[in-house]
């Protein structure tokens, strides 16, 4: 594979998320295709585009309302992902904010009463992050659990009795709560007091049955819970994690995500009757929907060589077609390599899975990537930094170190109250695995990583630093007690169950915090960030800039004034790589 034009290369477009209208005549789907997050719509018979947003700031979770009336969209200002909630006419185009001037975080998925009078969302305006309902116009809240929990999802079921909240419970635990629409009941599922581990639920279309996954057998699998009697029926047997159920239009069959290690596939579940698994390709297959009349399914889809679009698979004649077009012409995508599962020993004998991807011509030099998350996972997606990198000669290992999704409940919570521990391990064996296996001669590494990545990136450069010819940091934290006072409740909530207190942990938290040993750093540092950033905030960057500065120590600091956790417009996203890319190679090249 030849050098790769970056400009082409970080500019290429990605469907974020999408939603099927009720009369399946066309889909709304947030794109980049304009260098910025907007809403689409888009017939699926003609493929004809009808709508899309505009303005500079960014859209995210389209949900059309039941009675085809409203499209109703989030948009928050610069990343700081404090959302307002819009409703579109589809009849005559007008938009209305019905949650404008918040100071406070919603998220940005909503769910239609089937009146479509009423929505149900999460927010933290109380000072927590619960589920409330209220109406389109935007009045009359209504507070659906007074919980000591962390609510994050609320799902209105389809004859409108019920709506199922998603709470964070204890460590990363999860719990489903049935309430009623008007606040005045409600019952977790599994029973209040030993109520079962449970995310992700999705009602049957006679409200009758609630779709769930669960962790509580040692891994995610898929139940259905029966509302009347409370009976719990299993339909995975824990041999791969599940995600995202979706039920079709008869009730008979469910489809959700089967996580095979380096990928992600579609699998439709006959409930009495086995089940078909559907793939366009080696890569990551995402929030699969049965369309009205239950003979196509709609996912999104991205790999090594393709970009995340909407796909369509007829389960009539087993044909696939590519709703949505990301890929420009001009770029051959071909050469494009896919990384394979390896596995190594950490420094305690675990064993750590990651994917290795070797270019085709090595030159002895390698980059550690580090997912972030850390409940993430790193599998065959689409991933343009990954594809440079192999252009220019350089081996990429890409470690799944314990605390990632994928491989059970035991691997995921092997890190809590472990955090820049035993998954820097884990991400340093990565670097001896390279040097072993004579992937990489010693020294000529580098590591890089963004939001909780970032952190395990400086981590890497403190507690570790003569191993590596330089390090970038993309969105990082490096100080446990700022980071913890200056998140969100949510994250917050996730850091007290999963880290500790600041206070009564103090030792903890100043172990895991790179800032108090980074003048140990010897490789040259880069740390890129957003000004708006509500979870890994630019003070962050600032104090570690400031101290490196101070220790002499070589550091470029890059901060996005309009940008948040991520990058929402592709300028800085072009930009951001690009220096990326340059910093490593620089450095890498600069020990040949």
């Amino acid at each position: 594979m030849g050098r790769l034009d970056l400009d082409l290369l970080f500019r290429v477009p990605s469907v974020l998320e999408f939603d099927l209208a009720p009369d399946g005549r066309e889909v709304a789907f947030v794109w980049n295709k304009t260098g910025h997050y907007q809403i689409h719509r888009k017939e699926l018979v003609t493929g004809s585009e009808v709508y899309c947003s505009s303005g500079a700031e960014s859209k995210a979770g389209p949900r059309y309302s039941p009675d085809l009336r409203y499209l109703a969209y989030a948009q928050d200002y610069q990343g700081d992902e404090k959302y307002d909630i819009h409703l579109l006419e589809l009849g005559d185009g007008a938009i209305r904010n019905i949650t404008p001037d918040t100071d406070f975080t919603i998220y940005p998925w909503i769910d239609f009463s089937p009146d479509a009078r009423r929505i149900c969302l999460i927010s933290n305006r109380s000072g927590k992050f619960s589920a409330y309902t209220l109406t389109v116009e935007g009045t009359d809240e209504v507070l659906l659990l007074d919980h000591r929990f962390s609510d994050t999802e609320a799902l209105w079921s389809p004859d409108g009795r019920y709506i199922a909240v998603s709470s964070l419970i204890s460590g990363q635990d999860s719990g489903i709560f049935i309430c009623r629409p008007d606040g005045s009941e409600s019952f977790r599922l599994g029973g209040e007091d030993g109520g079962i581990e449970a995310s992700s639920p999705a009602w049957s279309p006679d409200s009758k049955r609630l779709a769930f996954i669960s962790s509580s057998r040692g891994s995610y699998d898929l139940a259905i819970y029966e509302v009347r009697s409370g009976e719990i029926l299993w339909l995975t047997d824990s041999k791969h994690e599940v995600y995202e159920p979706w039920w079709s239009p008869d009730g008979k069959s469910i489809c959700y995500t089967v996580n095979l290690g380096d990928s992600t596939v579609v699998r439709i579940h006959r409930i009495d009757d086995g089940f078909t698994d559907v793939k366009v390709g080696d890569g990551v297959h995402r929030s699969p929907r049965f369309s009205r009349d239950g003979e196509k399914i709609y996912f999104i889809f991205n790999g090594p060589r393709d970009p995340s679009d909407i796909w369509e698979y007829s389960l009539v004649t087993g044909e696939f077609r590519r709703v949505t077009h990301s890929l420009p012409p001009g770029l051959d995508t071909s050469g494009f390599r896919a990384g394979r599962e390896v596995r190594y020993r950490s420094s305690d004998s675990r064993e750590i899975p990651a994917l290795l991807f070797i270019p085709e011509r090595p030159r002895g030099r390698a980059v550690v990537y580090i997912h972030g998350g850390p409940s993430a996972q790193s599998q065959n997606t689409w991933n343009p930094f990954i594809q440079e990198l192999l252009s220019r000669g350089y081996v990429v290992i890409a470690p799944n170190y314990r605390g990632s999704t994928g491989y059970g409940r035991e691997f995921r919570e092997a890190n809590r109250f472990q955090l820049g521990r035993m998954d820097l391990e884990d991400c340093i064996a990565a670097y001896r695995y390279l040097v072993d296996e004579g992937l990489a001669q010693p020294g000529k590494v580098a590591v890089t990583g963004g939001s909780y990545g970032g952190y395990l990136t400086m981590c890497a450069l403190t507690k570790y630093p003569g191993l590596w010819a330089c390090g970038s940091a993309l969105m990082p934290f490096l100080n446990w007690f700022t980071e913890f006072a200056s998140e969100r409740e949510d994250l917050q909530y996730w850091d007290r169950e999963n880290m500790g207190d600041p206070e009564r942990d103090r030792e903890r938290f100043i172990e895991a915090s790179p800032i108090f040993f980074i003048d140990r750093i010897q490789a040259p540092v880069q740390l890129i960030g957003g000004r708006h950033d509500p979870r890994c905030p630019p003070g962050e960057i600032e104090q570690a800039e400031r101290e490196l500065r101070r220790l002499g120590k070589a550091v470029e600091t890059v901060i996005y004034e309009d940008e948040g956790h991520g990058f929402r417009k592709l300028e800085n996203r072009v930009d951001a790589y690009k220096r990326i890319c340059h910093f490593i190679s620089r450095h890498l090249e600069d020990q040949m």
